[in-house]
């Protein structure tokens, strides 16, 4: 049985952490830190509260320091207001929106900028519309252009030849289904070449060993050496 989430919170002395608990019919209990630093607990229903009290506590020095890791990491910029003069990423560099008015014309990157042109440049949908679409064609360009340059990296140690699909997804970076289907986040255009490698790498690697394994690292380092330096960089953008 599923009930409404309740708000609790962690003592650490001078400080608490609120979390939200949930309660369902899961097995196991679950803790989960979004980007947005918030805290929500998946307990079973026949957790009593004693023992959700002490894993809570076991877990407190964990919690505490994967939020700590969260507050320093960098979000990738997005326009908010989508008025000239905000900032975007593009393989890991920053660019500056210009917008101006004029007949629609698709977004470009010129320069230190990207220029928009829309009937009305305080048309914040059309704005909007003209950004998503000129990320959405970059990152099919480019994820799928370092597919082919990765995939002949892997296909010697018997890694067949993947199904990808490419998505904005808020949590990870790439994921690969067990039925051998491998999705890339449209977002991975944000971040340097090198850290798209690495994830592409990383999930066609899953294709061999669906797990985090040491078979699974051990093939990760031969098909690419430097691949924990590759992870420390993208570890400090934040999705969000």
């Amino acid at each position: 049985m599923k009930t409404s989430p309740t708000q609790h919170t962690i003592d650490l002395g001078s400080e608490k952490i609120p979390y939200l608990l949930h309660r369902n019919g899961r097995k196991y209990l679950r803790i989960v830190i979004s980007p947005e630093l918030k805290v929500d607990v998946f307990a079973p229903n026949h957790v009593s509260s004693e023992q959700l009290q002490s894993a809570m506590t076991r877990k407190t020095r964990w919690i505490v320091k994967t939020l700590a890791k969260l507050k320093n990491l960098h979000p990738l910029p997005m326009p908010k207001k989508y008025l000239s003069g905000e900032t975007i990423a593009y393989l890991g560099r920053r660019y500056r929106l210009e917008v101006e008015n004029g007949a629609d014309r698709p977004a470009k990157l010129s320069g230190g900028f990207l220029r928009v042109r829309v009937g009305d440049r305080t048309d914040v949908k059309s704005v909007k519309r003209s950004v998503e679409a000129w990320y959405r064609k970059r990152a099919s360009e480019t994820l799928n252009r370092y597919l082919e340059k990765c995939y002949p990296v892997v296909s010697p140690h018997g890694i067949p030849a993947p199904e990808v699909s490419l998505r904005v997804m808020r949590r990870r970076w790439g994921s690969c289904s067990s039925s051998g289907r491998i999705t890339l986040n449209a977002r991975l255009v944000m971040v340097p070449v090198h850290c798209i490698e690495y994830v592409v790498i990383h999930e066609l690697c899953h294709l061999k060993n669906h797990d985090h394994s040491k078979a699974f690292y051990s093939l990760l380092a031969r098909c690419l050496p430097d691949w924990r330096r590759r992870k420390e960089t993208l570890d400090r953008f934040r999705l969000c």
